[in-house]
């Protein structure tokens, strides 16, 4: 059904507000969530309050935190994000290195302990919406790690996406890649799992190891387990990116030391936000980049395709076909009314 995006947003607002959750922060989760269903990811949308509602009554997400500045130095910053809403957290954290990146040419962040970041495209568009280039890795300790390694039978990481995202010339989308080093994200598991739906062959094993196609086995006990996408390649990128989060933001890596829940959902980040002006004369960037885009997209389209399209696109064009409204189905609309008539607020009308 279609809820409208003001009645969306001001929804996922009274619903924090109600899990004492401050103004100012509850605006930055309610416009991520309300974005991330906007842009087609439905997983990371509104749908995910009631996990929300869990991880705050568990002690595993504080409502009000703000993130704290460890380390602001040249180029470099580091946060702690306090166990806060990472919506919150990464939109000041990345903000923050944006503005640094402009003055000495690029900035490296981390972030440390915050919990679930959301949608990481949502900060490649803030920070290709500001000129830059934004290359991020994340991973997720807390709760036990999903991912097995490639060969193994067994999870060892957890879906540590990556986020790489740069703004091109000429009025087009920027170019935002952002994606699980899983077949699929746990959340997109979820709503699979809630619809009633398979999951692509080749995408899960069961908890003796099986190939499946049941996203209910992610929920089972024992649970099962997501493979890595393109096997050694993603497995290999998944790795680096536990390292790379984990270690270099000091938050620590999906060892058995840092498992402390299944509800726990703790995210540390690296990222590198680069002033593209710095590296090469601007007006040459643009004219390549809209080159470069102009020959993609003159590429003959594949049987079954209607045509080649670069990240981001996707993300774009469903932003644009709801402009004012989102989309959500049956299970996502009862479970927020049960989380509004829980919190005593109003419900969510339908558009």
């Amino acid at each position: 059904m279609n809820i409208l995006l003001s009645d969306a947003i001001a929804f996922c607002r009274a619903q924090l507000a109600a899990l004492g959750t401050p103004a100012h922060i509850a605006v930055d989760v309610a416009e991520h969530l309300v974005e991330a269903d906007r842009a087609g990811y439905p997983s990371h949308g509104i749908s995910i309050l009631p996990k929300y509602r869990q991880a705050i009554d568990d002690g595993h997400l504080h409502a009000a935190a703000e993130p704290q500045c460890r380390r602001a130095d040249g180029v470099q910053l580091a946060y702690d994000g306090v166990l806060g809403f990472g919506q919150h957290v990464g939109k000041r954290a990345f903000a923050a290195a944006v503005e640094r990146a402009r003055l000495g040419g690029l900035c490296a962040v981390t972030v440390a302990g915050t919990h679930h970041f959301g949608r990481m495209g949502h900060y490649g568009e803030q920070v290709s919406g500001q000129g830059m280039v934004l290359l991020a890795w994340s991973n997720v300790i807390g709760r036990g790690p999903m991912v097995a390694p490639f060969g193994g039978s067994q999870a060892r990481l957890t879906t540590n996406p990556v986020c790489f995202a740069l703004p091109l010339p000429g009025g087009r989308p920027a170019l935002v890649l952002d994606m699980a080093t899983s077949q699929i994200a746990i959340n997109r598991a979820r709503i699979l799992a809630e619809r009633g739906e398979p999951a692509a062959a080749g995408t899960l094993i069961d908890a003796r190891g099986r190939p499946t196609t049941d996203p209910q086995v992610m929920f089972a006990d024992p649970p099962g387990v997501l493979l890595p996408f393109g096997g050694h390649k993603g497995y290999g990128l998944g790795l680096v990116t536990e390292l790379l989060a984990g270690l270099l933001s000091g938050g620590g890596t999906v060892q058995p030391a840092h498992q402390h829940g299944a509800s726990v959902a703790t995210n540390n980040l690296f990222a590198l936000v680069i002033d593209p002006a710095r590296f090469a004369d601007p007006q040459w960037i643009e004219r390549e980049a809209a080159a470069y885009i102009d020959y993609l997209h003159a590429c003959p389209p594949a049987p079954g395709f209607a045509a080649v399209q670069y990240p981001g696109e996707f993300e774009a064009r469903n932003r644009a076909a709801h402009a004012d409204f989102i989309e959500i189905d049956d299970p996502t609309w009862h479970a927020l009314q049960a989380l509004a008539s829980d919190l005593g607020t109003a419900p969510l009308a339908a558009g």
